[in-house]
């Protein structure tokens, strides 16, 4: 039986001394699958999202291709499941945007003429090609979200796991970033309270409030459901609106 991409069973998780976070998380991924995940603030989606590659500790709730996250295989988790933050901040700290991406690769081990073919891939597949020399700091908040997802890019992931991608980007970025995110064809989790987005990019979506899912289902079923929302303060995507 093929393994699913990401099992997730009885997960639950609190940090020291606060309520639980995430309460008896249950659910799966086909590979190739694209899952949006929404919810309000505090529901517990960016706490779930740490947990797919280890940067969160738990004690094998969480498999990836059938494989419980585990100390001893954490490295190889982490080649298989990469996360792009919704800060860039958190993810670009080199002088130039080559370095950045770069970074992984030659933390990997790999040598430097397969590590520059696989920066400049990665660059013309972002269309970044003219910014390898520029100093990250210096880009607009679009393009260095681009940088970002670069840096995960570039190490090949089969999962590709996104926090809020298209927050506070302005009306032609987040179209821009929308339209690269379709093209990349791997497996996907996105959580965002940016409803257009995830109807954009996602086949199915898990809904989450106050660390329990609430709803798990096709997308198109789940944004169409206006009352569902409404009751777990998201609204429509403004592509269903009347």
């Amino acid at each position: 039986m093929k393994n699913k991409a990401v099992r997730i069973s009885d997960l639950s998780f609190s940090y020291p001394d606060h309520p639980m976070v995430l309460k008896n998380i249950n659910f799966s991924l086909e590979q190739g699958e694209s899952l949006g995940i929404i919810g309000p603030n505090g529901a517990g989606k960016s706490t779930l999202l740490l947990h797919l590659n280890g940067v969160l500790k738990q004690n094998g709730a969480v498999q990836i291709f059938g494989e419980p996250i585990q100390k001893q295989n954490i490295k190889a988790i982490r080649r298989k499941v990469g996360i792009v933050f919704q800060d860039p901040n958190d993810q670009l700290f080199m002088p130039t945007v080559f370095d950045d991406v770069a970074f992984g690769p030659l933390n990997l081990g790999m040598d430097r003429n397969q590590i520059e073919e696989k920066v400049y891939k990665t660059l013309q597949q972002l269309g970044l090609m003219e910014y390898e020399e520029k100093n990250p700091s210096h880009l607009s908040l679009g393009e260095r979200k681009k940088v970002s997802l670069a840096t995960i890019l570039v190490l090949e992931p089969q999962i590709l796991v996104l926090d809020e991608p298209t927050a506070n980007l302005d009306p032609g970025s987040k179209k821009s970033f929308i339209c690269i995110l379709q093209n990349i064809h791997k497996t996907k989790i996105i959580a965002s309270h940016d409803m257009d987005s995830i109807y954009e990019l996602c086949d199915n979506v898990m809904l989450m409030n106050k660390g329990k899912i609430k709803a798990h289902g096709k997308a198109g079923h789940i944004l169409r459901n206006q009352e569902l929302l409404e009751a777990n303060n998201l609204e429509l995507p403004s592509q269903l609106r009347n």
